[in-house]
């Protein structure tokens, strides 16, 4: 994108005070979006209104690259070209609410450009819009069952439990048949969260990697391999997981393939999947990180690219 001083971008990211600004993907791309002269706003969920058609925000002006903060101000959403939907799940009512509202937005105006689209992330959560394509997966089952999680053990020896709306591993956990903790949890977790339980068949080899791909208005711009530390089954960054250099198989880059169309066709612009053993198990579209070590293995400046494509947009 060239150096353009009237485009507005703002984002609805949670506290700056939460996000790391070495490895955090939302702030890399304001940080190049500052590079290229744009207007960069920053805000969150509970700093919106909708009122006779409109939504509006308080939110506050970046300064430089030092991300510090003009004093905030009441401004309206349709003054802005782009508006990123960045704040990380859970996924609960609130962040349901908030896609409602801006879906409302959409309605009656014609600006801005929705990275993601509110639709598209109301409709395809994170763990669910995989179950789209099933076959693709590892043997999944969402359920509230007992005796569901007790098939699923006649199956497999080794089962994993997610919570359907979390993020970054958060309660998951892994199982094997024997274990007799597994049913107090799998219960604790439907307590928890009220809501159903992914039990999923595990993935032995997990612990060679479990790739972060990363698409760009349905084209992929790069993968990271994420090894799990010694002894350990997620793989996430921020759980102690490496970033390593990897390359895509045939089934892989047919997944790719055609994930792609269906992300473009839900307006979903920026996307991160994660394959183990070549077999799909999530599609992050709220808050997909994984840019800044593409940038670091290699040399590869996503945020340049989503600044790239959007300038086609305005």
């Amino acid at each position: 994108m060239r150096k353009h001083k009237n485009i507005n971008a703002l984002f609805q990211i949670d506290s700056l005070s939460q996000l790391n600004p070495e490895t955090d993907s939302s702030l890399d791309i304001i940080k190049e979006g500052l590079k290229l002269g744009l207007n960069i706003w920053i805000t969150n969920p509970d700093n919106l209104t909708f009122y006779a058609g409109r939504i509006s925000f308080v939110a506050s002006k970046v300064k430089d690259s030092s991300l510090k903060l003009c004093k905030s101000k009441k401004i309206y959403l349709e003054k802005f070209d782009f508006f990123f939907i960045r704040q990380d799940p859970p996924f609960d009512m609130k962040y349901i609410s908030n896609c409602y509202l801006l879906e409302l937005h959409k309605k009656f105006n014609k600006k801005p450009f929705f990275i993601n689209d509110p639709t598209g992330i109301k409709n395809f959560t994170e763990k669910i819009f995989p179950l789209y394509f099933h076959n693709l997966m590892p043997k999944t089952m969402v359920s509230s069952s007992v005796k569901d999680l007790v098939y699923m053990f006649k199956k497999h020896n080794t089962l994993v439990f997610k919570p359907l709306y979390c993020k970054g591993g958060e309660d998951i956990y892994k199982f094997s048949r024997k274990d007799k903790h597994a049913l107090r949890t799998y219960e604790n977790l439907l307590c928890k969260y009220k809501s159903p339980v992914v039990i999923q068949k595990f993935i032995e080899k997990v612990k060679y990697g479990d790739k972060r791909v990363i698409f760009v208005n349905g084209k992929t711009v790069g993968a990271v391999n994420r090894i799990p530390k010694s002894g350990a089954f997620k793989a996430n960054l921020h759980l102690g997981g490496t970033a390593r250099k990897t390359g895509l198989s045939k089934k892989e880059i047919d997944i790719c393939n055609l994930l792609g169309g269906v992300l473009r066709e839900n307006k979903l612009f920026f996307v991160g999947i994660d394959l183990i053993d070549q077999k799909l198990t999530e599609i992050n579209v709220t808050s997909p990180t994984g840019i800044v070590q593409l940038r670091e293995l290699y040399n590869v400046n996503v945020s340049k690219l989503i600044w790239g494509e959007l300038e086609s947009i305005v």
